[in-house]
């Protein structure tokens, strides 16, 4: 059969520039991750204002209570509640509030999507033996897994960091004009993008190191899921009942997350001051290190000789 159109063979793009792998496993990743949440429209839809409704409803409160106080004159007694009440100083933005939103309101949603997107990170590849059409040059390991890490993060962050500092930016809109609000919301998002870093690293970390052990999406979730629980739940629990020592708790990676995350945030309220923090930094330093040789014994590079 003779091809008239021949543009494919004009390709005029520059073979020594360097491949940007990870750009563009992160893409497809994204891509495929958002093929995965909306496989069906209905739950896909619910689960998605589920997620968003608090961040929808906080912002709405924050725009509502600016207008009230700005107009206090024609609702004196609920601005009068607004301005001093315990909803609204907790409205006005503080390390606990952030930590509440972050972790306390969103971690079922990280978990689901650990499980529904990054438990396949790895392991799809492995499955259908990509990891050899990956890893054949110009494709490094490095690049390979910092576009699978990127996946994982961006969604996780997605759903935490991004709507966290979207308010504080709207809280900033509404009281610049108050003495020291511009300097005390800038370093809450400082502080909120360094919490925010640690969150998103550390699941994104354990559940691509899960994926890759396994072979199979479901498998890297059970693996995944089975690990948290007998950590959190479990073991950790029944030694520290055994022992009445509050040390056990170290071994709970959701408990390192809080303290961690906690001391960024400056979050005295939430802080279990019996455990040291510098003891749960430790602990997520060796998971990531544990993490990290993991993923390079597991994901290998592959010569491809002509």
């Amino acid at each position: 059969m003779v091809i008239h159109d021949r543009s494919y063979s004009r390709w005029k793009g520059d073979r020594a520039a360097p491949v940007k792998a990870a750009a563009a496993i992160f893409e497809a990743g994204v891509k495929r991750g958002a093929a995965i949440v909306f496989r069906r429209k209905i739950p896909a839809v619910g689960l998605i204002l589920v997620a968003f409704g608090p961040f929808v409803f906080f912002l709405g409160a924050i725009l509502v209570k600016a207008y009230v106080i700005g107009n206090a004159a024609q609702y004196p007694e609920i601005a009068e509640n607004l301005a001093n009440g315990e909803f609204g100083r907790w409205l006005s933005m503080s390390g606990e509030w952030i930590y509440s939103y972050m972790y306390t309101t969103q971690a079922a949603f990280v978990m689901v999507a650990c499980v529904l997107i990054g438990s396949g990170l790895v392991a799809e590849d492995r499955r259908a033996n990509a990891l050899e059409m990956y890893l054949s040059r110009p494709v490094s390991v490095r690049q390979y897994l910092l576009g699978k890490l990127g996946v994982i993060g961006f969604y996780i962050a997605l759903i935490t960091v991004f709507p966290s500092v979207l308010l504080i930016v709207a809280q900033l809109s509404v009281s610049w004009s108050e003495p020291g609000e511009v300097m005390r919301l800038a370093v809450l998002l400082l502080r909120t993008l360094v919490a925010g870093a640690v969150w998103v690293a550390i699941p994104a970390l354990t559940i691509v190191t899960a994926s890759s052990l396994a072979d199979r999406a479901r498998n890297a979730a059970i693996l995944w899921l089975g690990v948290i629980v007998m950590l959190e739940f479990v073991v950790s629990n029944i030694l520290r009942e055994v022992f009445n020592a509050d040390s056990f708790w170290l071994l709970q990676i959701g408990f390192n997350l809080r303290q961690v995350m906690n001391t960024v945030l400056a979050n005295d309220v939430d802080l279990v001051t019996t455990v040291p923090v510098w003891q749960s930094a430790a602990v997520l330093a060796v998971w990531v290190v544990v993490c990290v040789r993991m993923l390079h014994a597991r994901v290998k590079p592959v010569e491809v000789v002509a």
